[in-house]
């Protein structure tokens, strides 16, 4: 299954073992070929807000938008998204980018719970 939204030209593909999420070409952080997410690494998936009051390491943080690294309550979060209504929101297992191990991802999509739901089913 595939979604994808115009905003960053973002795409989801269900793999049989992983996700993989391509975030376009963020401006930020060299993610050319995406992420690959196995869903081992998932441990909880949620929509919309609230979304957490980080520290931007690197990357871009103006009014709702924010892209690229961020540090919260010692973790490392990597957020791309233009409005926070329409997010998805990543909790993760110490996923491995480069050499952060990234506790959160959050990304806005079209029809974050429908999403949400379809990536749910493959975790249980």
């Amino acid at each position: 299954m595939k979604w994808w939204t115009k905003r960053m030209e973002r795409t989801i593909q269900l793999m049989e073992t992983h996700l993989n999420i391509d975030l376009g070409n963020p401006p930020f952080l060299k993610l050319d070929n995406g992420l690959q997410i196995p869903y081992s690494s998932i441990k909880g998936i949620t929509t919309g807000r609230p979304i957490p009051n980080a520290f931007k390491l690197y990357g871009f943080s103006f009014g709702g938008t924010r892209n690229g690294l961020f540090r919260f309550n010692g973790g490392y979060h990597l957020y791309f998204f233009n409005n926070e209504v329409d997010t998805l929101h990543f909790d993760l297992n110490n996923f491995l980018v480069g050499k952060f191990k990234i506790s959160k991802l959050i990304i806005d999509v079209k029809n974050p719970e429908e999403i949400s739901k379809t990536i749910s089913e493959r975790l249980t």
